[in-house]
C-alpha cells in the first residue's frame, strides 16, 4: 500500500491481520477523534500517536506525516459509508435502472436501516461524523475530494432508486430535495441522540429502541415515497 492509499487500497491494508495494519488503524481513528474534536490545526502528531499508543515516527512512516493521515481519514470516511451502504454501491445504475418501483422501495428500506444500524450502533460512526462536521464541511478541497470518491456515486444510484420507486424523473429537483430530506432524518436522530435519549426516557440504543427508530423512520420515508408518486400521478 502507499503512503497515499485509495479507498479500496486501505481497505485491504487495514484487514490485514499484521501490527502494520493494527497500526494503521489505531493511527487513523485516533486521527479521527482528535481532527473531529480540535481540528486539524488544534491537534499534535504527538496526542494523535498517545492516543494511538505508537510513537510519532509511525505517522511519517504510514502516512508521510498529519497531512497524509489526514487524507486517509477522509479515505476511511469513504471506504466506510461504501462498505455501509454496499448493498447498492455494488451495484451497476444499468441494473437499479431496470428494477420495478416495488423493488426500487424494497432497496431504498434496506439501505435506510443500513445506515440507521451504523449510525446508532457502531462506535466508528460517532468518528466519521465528528471528523466530518469539524473539517470536512468547512473544507472546500475535502469536499470535493469526498464527494468524487462516494458521495456523487452514492447520490446518482440513490436517485435513480427513488426515481424507479416513485416514477419521477432522475433529474427532477423535488426528487433530490426528497433524498436530501431523508438523510437528514438519518442524521438528526444521530446527533441529536442526547435530546432524543432524554425525550424518550431512554438509556441508550439498544435492539429494542433501534426497531421503534426504524419503523417510524420507514412510515416517515414511505409517506415521502407515496407522495412523490402521487405527484407523478398527478402531472
Amino acid at each position: 500500500m502507499s503512503n497515499h492509499p485509495t479507498p479500496d487500497e486501505l481497505r485491504e491494508a487495514l484487514a490485514a491481520d499484521n501490527p502494520s495494519a493494527k497500526t494503521k488503524r489505531d493511527l487513523i481513528e485516533a486521527a479521527l477523534y482528535h481532527f473531529g474534536h480540535e481540528g486539524y490545526a488544534g491537534t499534535s502528531t504527538r496526542s494523535i500517536a498517545q492516543t494511538a499508543k505508537t510513537n510519532i515516527a509511525s505517522i511519517a512512516y504510514h502516512f508521510d506525516g498529519k497531512a497524509g493521515l489526514k487524507r486517509a481519514c477522509v479515505n476511511f470516511i469513504a471506504m466506510a459509508l461504501g462498505d455501509v451502504l454496499s448493498v447498492i454501491m455494488e451495484k451497476k445504475l444499468a441494473d437499479i435502472e431496470h428494477l420495478s418501483p416495488e423493488d426500487a422501495r424494497d432497496k431504498i428500506m434496506e439501505m435506510i436501516d443500513r445506515m440507521i444500524t451504523f449510525t446508532q450502533t457502531n462506535q466508528r460512526a460517532e468518528l466519521v461524523i465528528g471528523f466530518m462536521l469539524k473539517e470536512v464541511l468547512h473544507s472546500p478541497e475535502e469536499i470535493e475530494t469526498l464527494y468524487h470518491l462516494i458521495f456523487e456515486p452514492l447520490m446518482d444510484r440513490v436517485t435513480v432508486l427513488f426515481s424507479r420507486a416513485t416514477g419521477q424523473p432522475v433529474s427532477s429537483d423535488e426528487l433530490k430535495l426528497a433524498i436530501f430530506a431523508m438523510i437528514g432524518q438519518l442524521l438528526y436522530i444521530r446527533l441529536a441522540r442526547p435530546l432524543v435519549l432524554k425525550r424518550m426516557n431512554w438509556q441508550s440504543v439498544g435492539p429494542e429502541e433501534l426497531e421503534q427508530i426504524k419503523s417510524v423512520l420507514h412510515r416517515s420515508i414511505n409517506a415521502l415515497l407515496d407522495d412523490l408518486s402521487k405527484g407523478q400521478k398527478d402531472a
